[in-house]
């Protein structure tokens, strides 16, 4: 058998797996992250309400349990809008801006090799 043509795609989901563990991530946290991370990635902002009624995710309570691990974790920040004090923006934090630029780094080695 030949499975050369997975060795990248297997590589990468290693990589992911340790920096999952690293932040000890569930999967319903890195997911959250990832929609955040996307979001702001296309110049929108995310709110909390958008977060929790992600629900192809999980329920809300589980997404909103998710999220405030994520800011416990340091890598999600909440502020009130500017425009509107009832409505919460979600930030990447630093230290996430770090966790995709490593995970960033490791493809770019992978794709080199």
């Amino acid at each position: 058998r030949n499975t050369r043509h997975m060795d990248s795609y297997l590589k990468y989901l290693t990589l992911l797996d340790n920096s999952n563990k690293k932040f000890n991530l569930t999967n319903d946290e890195r997911l959250i992250l990832d929609v955040v991370a996307s979001a702001i990635h296309n110049g929108e902002i995310v709110y909390v309400k958008d977060i929790i009624t992600l629900n192809q995710i999980a329920s809300q309570a589980t997404l909103h349990k998710a999220l405030s691990n994520l800011v416990d974790k340091k890598l999600l920040e909440l502020k009130i809008a500017k425009q509107d004090g009832r409505l919460k923006e979600v930030h990447l934090t630093k230290l996430a801006n770090k966790h995709y630029e490593e995970l960033n780094k490791a493809i770019e080695s992978i794709v080199k090799n």
